[in-house]
């Protein structure tokens, strides 16, 4: 009999309605130089034949798991709970690890053991779809910089999302880190000020590209559907709840972000702006 290996990485993704795309993300942890990995697919209500997909790929490192419908914080703390690595990394349904991603990052976390978390550059895309077909292309790999410390991640300098994402699954033995399913944006990067707060030595950057981000506008996820005033709430959310943190002394967001997103959504209220999934194809780009 074959002895099973622990696995040293549990892969946690979320997916809902995800059947036309999910193989595509599957098969990027399916195709890692390393092998001691398992992947957790917590399935989030969907009501299309994401499971069937799944479970025809027929990889026995894929646990497959359902709920009702709770949102992707929800999944991801649920994906946790079940994971049996060390290590805890995000992938989400449409979108690829680099074959290297697992070697490269336990490479970085074992020459740095005072890491708790990390995230790794990114190829990154803003991708414009309509009526189903890709129309437009902004490479914006330059959000994901060779340099980024967690003061920058707490003063908001770059974009920080949930894929690539890697942390110690024991970090969630304390109750108060999780996903914050209040939240339906930038749950990310406010896990991320979580973890930083009370871990600031335990931020490690790894200044490799090691996973595609296609961030897609005009199609099913979170960006397609969200109003400029969603982001204006989050940023007033995320600020309330750490605007106490130490790591978050000197930060000039607040207000002006919420600011931002407020006269963005009085300006397309009032006719002069475009829905907000085409703002960045149709306004900042000209």
């Amino acid at each position: 009999m074959t002895k099973r290996v622990k696995p040293r990485v549990s892969f946690v993704m979320p997916a809902y309605n995800r059947a036309y795309i999910i193989k595509s993300a599957v098969q990027s942890i399916i195709n890692q130089t390393r092998t001691d990995w398992e992947l957790l697919i917590i399935d989030d209500g969907s009501t299309d034949d994401t499971e069937a997909v799944v479970r025809a790929i027929g990889d026995k490192r894929i646990r497959y798991y359902t709920q009702e419908n709770q949102g992707p914080a929800a999944a991801r703390n649920k994906g946790v709970s079940l994971a049996q690595g060390k290590w805890i990394a995000y992938l989400d349904s449409d979108n690829e690890l680099l074959p290297q991603f697992m070697d490269r990052m336990l490479a970085w976390l074992d020459v740095h053991p005072e890491a708790v978390f990390a995230v790794p550059r990114a190829r990154r895309t803003q991708e414009l779809y309509q009526d189903g077909a890709l129309v437009k292309v902004i490479d914006d790999s330059k959000d994901t910089p060779p340099g980024l410390s967690l003061k920058d991640i707490f003063m908001k300098k770059q974009h920080l999302d949930a894929n690539g994402f890697t942390h110690l699954r024991s970090l969630f033995d304390d109750s108060s880190i999780r996903w914050d399913g209040n939240l339906h944006g930038l749950e990310d990067w406010e896990l991320a000020l979580t973890i930083g707060e009370r871990y600031p030595s335990g931020f490690l950057y790894v200044e490799e590209v090691l996973y595609c981000y296609h961030q897609r506008f005009g199609g099913d996820g979170i960006v397609s559907n969200s109003t400029y005033s969603d982001w204006a709430e989050y940023f007033e959310y995320i600020y309330h709840k750490h605007k106490h943190d130490t790591m978050l002394e000197g930060q000039s967001w607040y207000p002006s972000r919420i600011e931002k997103w407020q006269g963005l959504q009085a300006q397309f209220e009032a006719g002069k702006l475009p829905p907000y999934h085409r703002y960045f194809f149709e306004v900042e780009t000209t």
